[in-house]
């Protein structure tokens, strides 16, 4: 009889690495700025606000860079800056043309 037992600690621990450990592997660090454009084009598809999804990207960019996510890869917290930068560029040329925020 095989007994197989199932240690769920990892994933309790650490949800996001374990999550998307194959992918890293396979693609390294940038396959969340892949997962991050897949929602924002989502968002803007449910949405069509330009405003909304560059407010996203920005937010997001500049949490993920700054997290202690990418300690073994520095260089990826400056790509995400700059993905945080777009988004802020983004966000306040929606405002000035469009003038208005929330539609």
């Amino acid at each position: 009889m095989n007994v197989f037992a199932i240690n769920g600690s990892d994933l309790i621990n650490h949800p996001w690495n374990t999550t998307f450990l194959a992918y890293t592997n396979l693609l390294g660090p940038g396959v969340y700025l892949i997962v991050l454009c897949f929602i924002a084009a989502a968002l803007y598809m449910k949405t069509k606000n330009a405003i909304a999804v560059t407010s996203f990207i920005w937010v997001s960019g500049l949490l993920l860079g700054s997290g202690g996510l990418f300690f073994t890869y520095p260089e990826m917290a400056i790509v995400f800056y700059i993905f945080a930068a777009f988004g802020f560029v983004g966000t306040f040329l929606g405002i000035y043309f469009n003038k208005k925020f929330v539609t």
